[in-house]
């Protein structure tokens, strides 16, 4: 039997013919992972879920991992980007719509993380991104750098929003109350005067307002995409914008 479970039969050759199919049980298994963590995601669990037993699961898929191979990639989804023209722009968009499921599905950065396997929809994505790059003729090897310089960047700031938010819940207050305590540590270390750099960084943001997770996640991503655009210039024009 193949290891990959997109190069086998979606269902086994013997038995009746199945009244499920792989993609209800992602579905149902990331509703699950979505309310209660990934760790609360197990056959016989999922089995519940749908209607039926652990054995029965097993028609659909062999073992656990492919279980959350197949949710990881719907996860992902389906949606198919409509190329503008301008490079920039799509992959700017790419990023917030990266956010915005990596935030939808908490668990989803822990799992993609450590899991290499090409699905439909990840194969997808990485064709749009590649097509993409590709008038800026970089081997394509370096374009895969690029598109996970990219995806790392999404990954690792909503992992930090998601711990940031696990923070506030477990230290039993308000949002309010916690952000309100965390203000008054930072204007003690101003007043410290030990620190002048970071208390002049503390003022800017406050002033400009990048503490703002969403513009600090833009300010990150424009920075990310600079990068991309000064490498495709040395390749281009042998000089970096």
């Amino acid at each position: 039997m193949p290891s990959v479970i997109w190069m086998r039969p979606v269902r086994g050759r013997r038995g009746p013919e199945p009244s499920r199919d792989r993609d209800a049980i992602a579905r149902a298994a990331i509703a699950v992972a979505d309310r209660e963590g990934l760790a609360a995601v197990s056959m016989r669990r999922i089995a519940a879920e749908i209607g039926t037993s652990a054995s029965s699961l097993y028609r659909y898929v062999a073992r656990k991992d492919d279980l959350l191979n197949l949710m990881v990639d719907a996860a992902l989804g389906a949606g198919e980007l409509q190329p503008s023209g301008d490079w920039r722009m799509d992959l700017q968009q790419i990023g917030h719509a990266m956010r915005a499921v990596f935030k939808a599905h908490p668990w989803l950065t822990t799992a993609l993380a450590g899991r290499p396997t090409l699905g439909p929809n990840r194969l997808r994505a990485l064709e749009a991104m590649l097509t993409l790059l590709a008038p800026s003729g970089l081997p394509l090897a370096e374009q895969l750098a690029l598109i996970d310089v990219l995806t790392s960047y999404v990954r690792g700031f909503v992992a930090s929003e998601l711990a940031s938010d696990a923070a506030i819940r477990q230290s039993g207050l308000s949002a309010a109350q916690w952000h309100a305590d965390q203000a008054a540590y930072t204007a003690a270390i101003r007043a410290s005067g030990v620190y002048p750099l970071t208390s002049a960084l503390f003022d800017e943001l406050q002033r400009t307002g990048a503490a703002d997770q969403d513009a600090g996640f833009a300010a990150g991503l424009d920075i990310v995409l600079e990068g991309i655009a000064a490498r495709w210039a040395v390749v281009r024009h042998g000089k970096p914008t």
